[in-house]
C-alpha cells in the first residue's frame, strides 16, 4: 500500500468516525457546557488543521527537494498551501482563547451561528478550489502551455488534493455544529425570553 492510499484510508476514517458523532443525538446541557463544547471544537479545528498542515508542509517540503517535474511542483503547492493552512489555524486556535469565560445566552447563540455560517462559506470556497485544479489540469494540455505543462498539472493536482480535504473537514465540522441545535433551542426555550429575542439569525 503506497504512502498516499494509506493518507486516504486514514482521512476517511478520520471523516467516518466524525460523520458518526455529528448523528449521535445530544443530551441536554446547561449553558456553560454548551459554551465549552464549542470551544473546546473549535481548539480541536485548530489543532486538527495546524497538525494536517505542519505534516504537510514536512512531507511535501522533503518531497520537493527529491522529485523532479510534475511530481516536484505538486509538493510545492503543498507546502504553500499548508503555510496558509498553518496560519488560519494559529489564528483560529487564538480566536478561541480570547473566548475564554462566561457568555450570556444571546452571546453563546451567536458565537454558534457564526461558525455554522464560516464552516459554510469555507465549503463553499473548497468546491471553488476543486474547480480551480480543474481548470488548471485542463489548462495544461493546451498546446500554448507546452513549457509549463508539468507546473499547471502539479498545482493543479495538489489543489484538487488539498480542496478535497478541506471541503470533507468543512463538511463534517458544520454537521457536528448542526447537531448542536437541539441542545441550543432547549436553552432559548428554558428562558423566558423565547427566540424571538435571543436568537440573532442573519
Amino acid at each position: 500500500m503506497t504512502t498516499r492510499r494509506r493518507l486516504l484510508l486514514a482521512l476517511g476514517s478520520w471523516v467516518a468516525g466524525f460523520a458518526a458523532q455529528a448523528q449521535t443525538t445530544p443530551k441536554p446541557i446547561d449553558l456553560p457546557e454548551f459554551t465549552r463544547q464549542r470551544m473546546q471544537h473549535q481548539r480541536i479545528i485548530g489543532l486538527t488543521l495546524g497538525g494536517y498542515a505542519l505534516a504537510n508542509i514536512a512531507a511535501s517540503g522533503i518531497a520537493a527537494s527529491r522529485t523532479t517535474g510534475e511530481t516536484r511542483y505538486f509538493h510545492r503547492m503543498g507546502v504553500y498551501w499548508n503555510l496558509v493552512n498553518l496560519g488560519i489555524a494559529g489564528f483560529g486556535l487564538l480566536g478561541a482563547r480570547k473566548q475564554a469565560g462566561q457568555e450570556s445566552l444571546a452571546e453563546a447563540v451567536k458565537e454558534h451561528e457564526n461558525m455554522k455560517q464560516v464552516l459554510l462559506l469555507n465549503a463553499g470556497l473548497d468546491v471553488a478550489y476543486l474547480m480551480g485544479g480543474t481548470y488548471l489540469i485542463e489548462r495544461a494540455n493546451r498546446p500554448t502551455e507546452i513549457s509549463r505543462r508539468d507546473q499547471l498539472r502539479g498545482f493543479g493536482k495538489a489543489v484538487i488534493v488539498q480542496g478535497g480535504f478541506l471541503l470533507a473537514f468543512d463538511v463534517v465540522n458544520y454537521l457536528i455544529f448542526k447537531n448542536r441545535d437541539k441542545q441550543q433551542q432547549q436553552l432559548i426555550q428554558a428562558t423566558e425570553h423565547g427566540v424571538g429575542v435571543v436568537l440573532p439569525i442573519r
